[in-house]
Order: C-alpha cells, then structure tokens, then sequence
C-alpha cells in the first residue's frame, strides 16, 4: 500500500491547461462606433510625453483640442471641436506654471462644409491676434509630397490627450507609428496594434518626414474606434484652398493652395529634428533648420532640385527611462520609477546615476536582496506546482499532507 506522503509514486498527474486565443477585432469596425465629436475628443495612446520643447507648433486649445501652428498667425485644427476659443496654448504641460504661454484668438472659424465626422472634411482654424515667430514652423504636404501618403509610410502623432483612464489631458504626447490606408473620403486612417490618438486629442496633428529630412505635417486628427485600434484623419492639403481663401493668408510657403510648385522666400528653414526638443519654455533650442526647399521642384531664387535624395538622419536614442541625467529628473522621480531626490538613499531607491548626475557623493550601496526560500510558495511564485525545495502549492496537498508552510496565505 502506497503512503499518502510518497508525493513520487502515489500523486495523480496533474492536469495542463488550455490556452484559448481570443478572436482580434478589426479596427475600420470599431471606429463606426465612436465619432470624434467635442465629447469623443481622441488621445495619445501607447506613446509617451514628448522631450522638453519637442513638437513645439503643436498646441492645446481651451483643455479640449489640440491644433497645430502651421504659420505665425494660425492654428489648424478640427471642426467638431467647435470655435469657442479665445486664447492658444503653447508648450508641454498645461498644468506647468512656468511652462509655456498662451495667445489670444482674433477668430476660430470651421469649414461651412462640415456637418459631421467621416466626409473628409474635418477643417478649421484660429487666427492669431499676434504671430508667433519664435518657432520654425513644419509646413504641411502640398503638391509631389503628397506621394508620400502611402501605407506603410512611417508618422508621428502628437497632442495633449490622455494616456490611459488615470492620465487626464494635458501633458503633449507623441507615438510612432504608420498609414494604414488612405480611404475614399480622402481621410487618412493611422494606427493600431496599440498605437493610436484618443480623448483629447482631437484636432491635433501628424508629421511625417521626407527623403531630404526635412518634416511635414498632414493630419488634423477626427474620429476613431476604441482607444489603440487605429484612428481617422482628415487631411490638411485636402481643406486648403479654404483655409487659405478663408484667412487671406498664405499658408503653403512653397506651393499654391491647389499644390502647384511655386516657392517663395519664406519656403526655408524647416525644422530637421522637431522631436529631438531642447532647452525649456519660452525659450526653446529650435535645432537644425534646412537650406531652401526643392521637394517638388527649383528653390527659390533659381537653381535645380536636389536629384537625389539625402540619407535620412541617425534616429535621436531615446532617454533612459530610469536615469536621473537623461530625463533631468534631479530633486523628483524619474520616469522608470527610481528617484533622483536626497531621500532615495534613505529609501535605497535611487537611480544608477543618481551620484553622478545629481550630486559628487557616491551612491549608497544597495542592500542585497534576500533569497528567495525553496520551501514557500510566496518567495518561488510556485502556487499551482512544487516549490523547489520539494513541498507543494497545489490544491492536491492538503489531501497529500505535503503544502509548504505559507501555502494557505500565499495561494
């Protein structure tokens, strides 16, 4: 007769599980579902807040919208947020009492057009009552660029929206990802597998970057399904024969408003490197600018278009999240979660490059983990099997008499 404690030979087999996958939902279904109306504002999703002064023409619009600074005296954004703005903000944290600045509004008007989300025609801007010269601005696609708009074409999405259902609006946000399809409408559907605008978002934009390195933006972000799954966006150059006739300003420094080449001496200077950001509000670093234009034809003055294009540049590495240096979190916390305060040794949970990057004394020596008992469930994550030090954490053991000591606790 077989012990009830003789776990090798008298213990049944224990059953596998089964692992069942989930169907995926498609995208295009769900954005029917949710319009991107004033109260179904879109966000970033899946991204995470720009560098200091990054993206700096992207703005926030009343803590509703986002909009985009397309030229000194005005803001691109979406019809369905309305026009009841009296001022824009500009910078990276609305909340920020010394981060950025705001600008009032002369007038917000929308596309006479629109009646509601989905034709493509999501349009409308904010004139400045003073221009905003202190950033070099990314021009939208116009003309030949527009052959750019391709699936798999890589963009970028910026705007002020929430995160996730704990982060509320208001910290500028971006998320790589590409162009799914340009639809029939002509609005650009962008996203997903997780990567996506959502509430708050509304109105903001999306920069893609040409062969020469320079950076354009072409999207004025509108509707889209639950937050993750891929979004809709209207299209700039689609909408500006009536910005541009609507306003009375010349929007498209190197083209007319129908996409006919012809640069003029303001078709210059475009941003290299709007994500990279640098120094802090007002005075942001702006970075490299580019020589004069010939995306789609001679630059100004004369001369012929460049033939061939220029290497793309080496892509920014991003910031150690868990480093006091790279995310200029001395006195706080970084992103990663360690700290960069007086306080972290107290609490043995500085960053790395705490002593180095926040102060010139060294960093206290860690105190040395504890290892892990064989015999608990708890230390060896073994609830459902057998710890290593050879008792059990399954619901067999009681009947065995061979549970580890922590087992009713622990599992």
């Amino acid at each position: 007769m077989l012990s009830a404690c003789d776990p090798e030979e008298g213990r049944p087999e224990r059953p596998e599980g089964i692992s069942i996958d989930d169907e995926e939902e498609k995208a295009e279904d769900e954005a029917i579902e949710r319009p991107g109306t004033s109260e179904d504002e879109t966000d970033i999703y899946g991204g995470g807040p720009v560098n200091s002064c990054a993206w700096p023409t992207t703005v926030s619009l009343s803590g509703s919208c986002t909009g985009t600074l397309i030229h000194p005296e005005v803001v691109i954004y979406a019809a369905h947020c309305g026009t009841n703005y009296s001022s824009i903000r500009f910078g990276d944290d609305i909340s920020g009492q010394n981060d950025g600045f705001y600008v009032g509004t002369e007038y917000c008007k929308k596309f006479p057009g629109y009646s509601n989300v989905g034709n493509g025609n999501d349009f409308a801007y904010c004139k400045l009552v003073q221009p905003v010269d202190d950033y070099p601005i990314v021009p939208p696609v116009m003309g030949c660029e527009t052959d750019y708009l391709q699936p798999g074409q890589p963009v970028t999405v910026v705007g002020f929206g929430n995160a996730d259902d704990n982060l509320g609006y208001g910290i500028k946000r971006e998320v790589k990802t590409t162009i799914n399809y340009i639809t029939n409408k002509d609005e650009a559907f962008v996203g997903g597998n997780g990567e996506d605008s959502c509430q708050g978002d509304s109105g903001g934009p999306v920069f893609t970057q040409l062969n020469d390195g320079s950076w354009r933006v072409f999207g004025i972000t509108s509707y889209g399904g639950a937050c993750g799954t891929g979004g809709y966006y209207s299209m700039m150059h689609i909408g500006m024969p009536w910005f541009e006739s609507d306003s009375g300003i010349d929007l498209t420094p190197c083209h007319d408003a129908d996409g006919t080449w012809n640069p003029g001496p303001e078709c210059t200077e475009f941003p290299m490197f709007p994500s990279v950001g640098g120094g802090g509000w007002p005075s942001c670093n702006v970075g490299a600018v580019t020589g004069e234009s010939s995306s789609c034809g001679a630059p100004y003055g004369g001369g012929q278009p460049d033939p061939d294009p220029q290497p793309d540049p080496d892509p920014t590495p991003e910031p150690d999240q868990n480093s006091c240096g790279d995310t200029n979190s001395c006195g706080g916390q970084a992103p990663g979660g360690c700290y960069c305060d007086d306080l972290c040794a107290q609490y043995n949970d500085c960053c790395d490059d705490y002593a180095g990057a926040c102060t010139d004394e060294p960093a206290p020596e860690p105190e040395p983990e504890p290892e892990p008992d064989p015999n608990s469930c708890g230390d060896t994550n073994s609830c459902g099997g057998k710890a290593p030090g050879g008792c059990y954490c399954d619901s067999l053991c009681t009947q065995y008499n061979d549970c580890c000591s922590d087992y009713a606790n622990a599992c």
